[in-house]
């Protein structure tokens, strides 16, 4: 049972929208910046309340607004019955058309906030409804502005992203994009016009890194690696990537240091922090698979496993910087059968 001072629910249904307060009144507060990355898969670790106290933190008993698409969630209910004591007011906003997206009430809404999260769902509907409308001024209000701390799971971690892949159709897997970059499934890859967040700028995240099951036959390191290939050959400059496996959640202060949270388990806790070399692939080109060796050092990548206390430090200002992980190569010889990763060993 939600513990609420005060309820306010609200559905235009000619424009699509419903917001909801879940608990407190919308107030004023003193926040700082931050971004918090989660890996997709979160619910009810220690990893994941070391890491939501954090960001709770950095929004400084202030007004906690998720934002989703396909109505109203649980989100906000749940920080209201777990962290009430960190936060002013807890409140869910669906944005679920154009029309609504630049509706004056929707962007107050936003504007308020002391502290965003994009809910999971779908990245190509956050895309469609939301990108060049007054709901994105308004989040990038925030994020540049205001400079709150914004945070975002699976496909709401997607979009934060100066790059993103947002697919209309059957999402990309790692044998697709290494034995063909150009797969039919490769042409929603973006570069952002949509948000501008600090400390992201030239990356690409993506989430769930290591799931793997019946639905989803292959991990997507492979993913990420075969779009950072892609990105970098059209951009023709340096890409990073940010890949999370599904109990991590990686905190990015306001001076761009990232720490991760996890379990401190020995599977599905780790933050890969990917850089382009120097060296385009040898091999890109439709239907053809990725070549990109450089003598087997084709993206430098750090690893850093998550744990409950926020474990090791990696410096998103030179990407240099990084301790309490683990350097690597990750590179292909010859599509998904040729893709390696592999530890620099000094």
């Amino acid at each position: 049972m939600s513990r609420k001072i005060s309820d306010f629910r609200r559905t235009d249904d000619s424009e699509n929208y419903e917001y909801f307060l879940e608990y407190g009144k919308v107030n004023i507060s003193t926040q700082k910046p931050a971004v918090l990355l989660i890996g997709g898969s979160e619910g009810g670790t220690v990893g994941e309340d070391a890491a939501t106290q954090w960001f709770l933190k950095q929004a400084d008993r202030g007004d906690y607004l998720v934002l989703r698409c396909r109505g109203i969630g649980r989100q906000a209910q749940w920080v209201a019955d777990n962290y009430s004591h960190s936060i002013n007011s807890a409140a869910e906003l669906s944005i679920d058309s154009r029309e609504a997206a630049n509706n004056p009430d929707v962007v107050e809404y936003i504007k308020n906030a002391d502290a965003l999260f994009f809910a999971g769902g779908d990245q190509n509907e956050y895309e469609d409804y939301w990108e060049g409308t007054a709901t994105q001024d308004a989040i990038n209000y925030l994020i540049n502005h205001k400079k709150i701390p914004v945070a975002g799971t699976s496909a709401g971690m997607a979009i934060l992203g100066d790059y993103y892949y947002a697919p209309s159709r059957q999402g990309l897997i790692s044998s697709e994009i290494l034995n063909d970059p150009f797969h039919t499934n490769t042409k929603d890859i973006y570069r952002s016009d949509f948000l501008q967040v600090p400390y992201l700028k030239h990356v690409i995240t993506d989430t769930h890194l290591d799931r793997h099951n019946d639905r989803h036959p292959e991990t997507r390191y492979g993913r990420i690696f075969g779009l950072i290939a892609r990105i970098m050959v059209a951009e023709n400059h340096k890409v990073y990537g940010i890949g999370l496996e599904e109990g991590a959640f990686v905190g990015i202060d306001e001076k761009g240091i990232g720490r991760v949270f996890g379990n401190g388990s020995d599977r599905g806790q780790d933050a890969y922090f990917l850089q382009t070399n120097g060296a385009f692939p040898e091999q890109i080109q439709p239907g053809s698979p990725l070549i990109w060796d450089n003598y087997g050092r084709a993206v430098k990548v750090y690893r850093i496993s998550g744990t409950p206390e926020g474990s090791g430090l990696f410096d998103l200002n030179n990407w240099l910087t990084a301790s309490g992980g683990s350097w690597e190569y990750w590179f292909t010889t010859d599509g998904y059968s040729g893709f390696r990763r592999e530890e620099i060993r000094y």
